[in-house]
Order: C-alpha cells, then structure tokens, then sequence
C-alpha cells in the first residue's frame, strides 16, 4: 500500500533550537473567546529553527536566495534512506555511502543516524555532538552523484560545527557553492524525521519551501510517498 508521510517536525511555541538561536514564539493576537471577529496569531522564529532548508544564500554573499530556487529542485523522484548509525561526533565516510546500490540514481539522500531518538526525549544529547556527513563524502555526494539534488540529515547541522570553524564550513559549502564545483547547487534539509520512512520502500518525495526573497533558508515540511 502506498501512502505519503511527513518528515519535517511541528512547529510550537517553546520547540527545541540550537542552543543560542532565537526561540519560537506564537503570540495570540485575534480570539474569538475575547470577542474578536476570527482566531489570528504572530509566528516568530529563526529562519534554521526546525525542520528547514538551506539555500547557498546561508554560505554565500552571492549565492540564491531560498526564493529564487528552481520549484523542480525541491521535486523528488528517486529518493535513498541512509541507515548511518556512526554515534556521537560520528561521520558519515564515502565507505558507507558506497554500500547502497541506488547511490548513483538516487535524487536525494536522506540520513538516519538514529540521532532523531532523543529529539523528544533529551534535546542536550540531541544538540550537542551528533553525527554529521564527513568533509571527505559531501565532496564525493557533490562531484560524483550527477543525480543528486539535496541532502537531508536527522541533526541540527549536516557538519560538525566545531571542525566547520577550522575548515571555512567546508561541508556546507561543498553542497551550496555553486563557484568552487560549477554545477548547481544542492539543498541542504536539517533537522528532519527520518522515523516513518524505516523499514518502507521510498517512491517519491518532495517540498514546499516559503519563498522569502533575498533570505538564506526556509522552514519547511518534507513530504515522502512510501510503500509499506
């Protein structure tokens, strides 16, 4: 049986962010119950809070902004779970990447380090040293997987942020410079809940990003079709 599930979190007030970005806030601003004409409300919230999307803007003075994004890139017709449980500070190597058959066709790889478990249960553990795609594998997913169009990961960043201050954000860089590889760009998901799709044969995907002119990401929902 087919069906579509989601992959990107709810969004609410008081949600966990990386430790030092703004927090969430919904401000009730119409109600009913106060004798208002209709229920309306005030979202606040950072732009990589959640469930969200990169665009080469977030790393590069000249690059895209998420408005300005082909709507077919955001489109998935091939997409590949990776089942990488490398543990804290874990990284994702080019080893691992090559032990899936479909790596080469596939048009967006989605990465299950299995951090996503604390999420819910102890976001300290969750924001702080999590697995991250090494330097080494997102250059090989950028100049050798021709197909590939984007980059999903169940962590707050697809790099390890402490190694991305030594090396100039390689990780983020080798997926959204469109200078240094001269092929386009492709999309970075983070924070993003790989949970349904365990255990399912993957179809389709795609999403919806809002098209903030001249800014760096969106929040965004992922959207998978999935065969049980």
């Amino acid at each position: 049986m087919k069906k579509y599930v989601e992959i990107g979190y709810p969004i609410y007030e008081g949600m966990p962010v990386y430790p030092g970005l703004p927090e969430v806030k919904l401000e009730p601003r119409e109600r009913l119950e106060k004798g208002d004409d209709w229920n309306g409300s005030v979202l606040s919230m950072y732009l990589h809070a959640g469930t969200h999307v990169d665009a080469p803007y977030h790393h590069l003075n000249n690059g895209k902004g998420i408005d300005a994004i082909p709507i077919e890139d955001f489109i998935y017709e091939n997409p590949l779970l990776i089942d990488c449980p490398v543990g804290p500070n874990g990284f994702i190597t080019i080893e691992l990447l090559e032990k899936y058959e479909d790596l080469k066709t596939a048009d967006i790889l989605i990465f299950n380090t299995g951090n996503w478990k604390h999420r819910g249960t102890d976001f300290e553990i969750y924001a702080n040293n999590f697995p991250t795609v090494s330097p080494e594998a997102a250059e090989y997913i950028r100049t050798k997987l021709p197909n590939c169009k984007a980059v999903a990961i169940d962590t707050l960043s697809i790099e390890n942020l402490t190694e991305a201050k030594e090396n100039g954000y390689f990780v983020h860089h080798a997926f959204l410079d469109h200078e240094r590889y001269k092929e386009p760009t492709m999309l970075i998901y983070e924070d993003i809940n790989p949970e349904p799709l365990i255990g399912k044969r993957l179809i389709s995907a795609f999403t919806a990003p809002l098209r903030i002119k001249d800014h760096d990401a969106s929040v965004v929902n992922v959207i998978v079709q999935v065969e049980e």
